[in-house]
């Protein structure tokens, strides 16, 4: 079995990065015109319906979503697929109290805290009142204010990057590229019972046991990633080029947790025939074996 313990943080951003080859960040930039691919490419981990790779939409924020117009979903959708940067530009780097800021209110976004007004847009910089909060679409900047920004201003930009992402997801090439993901894994599900392996249950109890004995007090708080309808969030992983390390079946679960409050995660993978533990990666410290 492969163990690796990374000092540095390593989130569940940077595992898809791996994957798919897609910058993912953790706090404000988002590539939208790769999500889709992302999305599609990573779905055995991320296996979002309506929203790629940011963190798993809750009900209350999918619900949000889903009440957009459809018109504007699609115009959404149309203007960052158009825009000349692949990802969100600000006209300033965010201070240091709204960078915290920013990373608490993302949280209470994700709870159900939502801003009362939606961003201002414009068409071009030209337009753009100084000193106020607003999002140029030609340009694909947020043109921020010189003052210190109001959690209502960043609660308005976080409110925006996610109708964004939901835009592009419910594209149709993203659409299409999610779907062609989901018949792959209803295959790999299919080879998994042909050869009597483990269900993905089974591999959620072993790498929770595993993760608990590896981590002791360190595994509270750390939280399985769900998909938008509530199930655990499990990869499908295909092995039968695997040659790095031994396994018994071609096909292996890969489970993820992670604590919402400091990022620090614990992935564990499992070889559904016999259910043996193969790989570890973790950015917390383990005992060695």
């Amino acid at each position: 079995m492969k163990k690796y313990n990374r000092k540095n943080l390593r989130n569940i951003q940077t595992i898809i990065q791996d994957k798919t080859g897609v910058v993912i960040t953790t706090d404000r930039t988002w590539n939208y015109r790769r999500m889709a691919t992302a999305a599609a490419a990573f779905v055995l981990v991320v296996g979002v319906v309506s929203f790629p790779v940011r963190a798993f939409v809750t009900s209350v924020v999918r619900e949000r979503m889903e009440s957009i117009p459809r018109e504007e979903v699609a115009e959404i959708n149309d203007m960052v697929q158009s825009k000349p940067t692949e990802a969100d530009e600000f006209s300033r780097e965010f201070s240091a109290s709204e960078e915290e800021r920013n990373k608490a209110l993302w949280k209470a976004y994700k709870d159900g805290k939502f801003p009362e007004n939606v961003i201002a847009q414009v068409d071009n910089a030209a337009d753009a009142t100084e000193g106020m909060l607003c999002y140029i679409r030609s340009a694909g900047v947020f043109n921020l204010p010189d003052r210190e920004m109001t959690d209502e201003e960043i609660l308005e930009i976080i409110d925006f990057q996610n109708k964004m992402s939901y835009a592009v997801s419910q594209s149709p090439a993203s659409q299409e590229a999610l779907a062609q993901a989901k018949a792959e894994k209803n295959q790999l599900r299919e080879r998994i019972e042909a050869a009597g392996g483990i269900s993905e249950e089974e591999a959620i109890e072993i790498a929770t046991k595993r993760m608990e004995a590896d981590l002791g007090e360190r595994a509270e708080g750390k939280e399985i990633l769900r998909y938008q309808d509530g199930s655990a969030a499990v990869s499908t992983i295909d092995l039968s080029r695997q040659t790095d390390y031994e396994h018994k079946g071609d096909i292996a679960y890969t489970v993820y947790f992670e604590n919402p409050e400091d990022h620090s995660f614990y992935k564990c993978t499992i070889d559904t025939v016999g259910g043996n533990i193969l790989y570890i990666e973790t950015n917390e410290p383990m005992a060695e074996e």
